[in-house]
């Protein structure tokens, strides 16, 4: 902890993870800008996000860590990307981290890895259910 993070979104609310889907880091970097995964990403610099939304969002990491979410820090999810591109022996990872990567660097993007308890959450219900208790950490910047 230490770092500010920031979020670019909605003027009246943060768009909530999609809590069911397993992505991998990278999946969520590349495909995430049309399908929400199941991590947020956040920035440390709010010029490199302007593009994403209206309402620059801060991110209180302390509370979110508190209550047992973490972040993946940019140079933990840089460090990440790198590994998977130079040592997965799967074609389509490589390319995807290839993709991910300058992306990553541009935006210098973290993710929240959230750790909410959903398995009494109906599938269908988890968006709706998850905006709630995302948007608790989070006050605009």
């Amino acid at each position: 902890m230490g770092a500010d993070f920031f979020r670019q979104d909605q003027s009246d609310e943060i768009t909530p993870p999609n809590l069911g889907m397993e992505a991998t880091y990278a999946e969520h970097i590349v495909h995430a800008r049309g399908k929400r995964t199941q991590y947020t990403s956040l920035s440390t610099d709010p010029s490199c996000i302007k593009d994403f939304g209206p309402q620059l969002w801060r991110f209180h990491e302390a509370p979110a860590a508190a209550d047992g979410h973490r972040v993946l820090g940019h140079q933990d999810l840089v460090a990440t990307l790198r590994e998977e591109l130079t040592s997965s022996r799967d074609r389509k990872a490589r390319e995807l981290a290839a993709r991910a990567l300058p992306r990553a660097i541009q935006r210098k993007e973290a993710l929240v890895l959230w750790a909410f308890d959903i398995s009494r959450i109906s599938r269908k219900e988890l968006s709706e259910w998850a905006r709630p208790h995302v948007r608790r950490y989070f006050t605009r910047a």
